[in-house]
């Protein structure tokens, strides 16, 4: 089967926005949503050596940008959850169909916004993690340079005129969105995580938390894990946890 990569795009707000496709043409398509902020970078190389593992099941897979990252030419500070779904919604209607969904970490914030389509969810986290972690980075290096900060002090600087966190710049709607924002609970839900974490799953696979890395890096054993799984649960193959 063909693994191929094609470049093309979808149209949002008046922008052409990235998104990457590989295996057959016009065949419905698995839509990976990858994580948010800068663990996107980290882990895009993995995802797309998985997209191209799926491929050679004979699974289509779509990668897109969300407006204000990546390639993204949309401001930074305009990215909301509820924008990123409407995002996702709109590359999947123009691009699609989409028959599955297959999400890590703080995508799986905004992986439910085509509504009942099957998803598969590597290791979720609540968007308030996320920013508590952030937050935690700002104020370790604030500290460096001699500057002190506290989490409440800048909680209440990023709720009322939005902060730059990570190297991201979020809006004061993005904060309020985000520290809400938990994976929907609803049905058609695979729930995959390591194999040494001790929280409750559908699956497990091989592999490590490359989010905690300093640099972006890759593990093909665990983008063929990625992608072996996604095969088998995208057609019906009862996986043994």
């Amino acid at each position: 089967m063909s693994d191929s990569q094609r470049s093309v795009s979808y149209r949002f707000d008046g922008r052409a926005e990235l998104c990457l496709r590989f295996g057959p043409v016009d065949a419905p398509a698995v839509l990976f949503v990858l994580p948010l902020f800068d663990e996107a970078n980290r882990l895009r190389h993995l995802v797309v050596e998985a997209a191209r593992m799926l491929a050679r099941h004979g699974i289509a897979s779509l990668i897109p940008d969300l407006p204000g990252g990546n390639e993204s030419l949309a401001p930074p500070d305009s990215a909301s959850i509820s924008l990123w779904q409407a995002a996702l919604i709109t590359c999947a209607q123009q691009l699609g169909p989409v028959s599955h969904i297959a999400s890590m970490r703080g995508g799986c914030l905004i992986d439910d916004a085509l509504g009942d389509v099957p998803r598969w969810r590597l290791a979720p986290v609540k968007g308030a993690q996320l920013l508590r972690a952030m937050l935690r980075t700002k104020i370790a290096a604030d500290r460096e340079t001699g500057v002190t900060s506290t989490t409440d002090a800048l909680m209440e600087t990023a709720h009322s005129r939005g902060i730059e966190l990570a190297g991201n710049r979020l809006s004061a709607t993005m904060v309020r969105e985000l520290n809400n924002a938990e994976p929907a609970a609803q049905a058609g839900v695979r729930l995959v995580r390591f194999a040494d974490d001790p929280l409750d799953a559908d699956g497990r696979i091989v592999g490590a938390p490359m989010w905690l890395r300093a640099e972006p890096g890759h593990d093909p054993q665990m983008a063929r894990a990625m992608a072996d799984d996604i095969a088998a649960w995208s057609r019906g193959v009862q996986i043994q946890p």
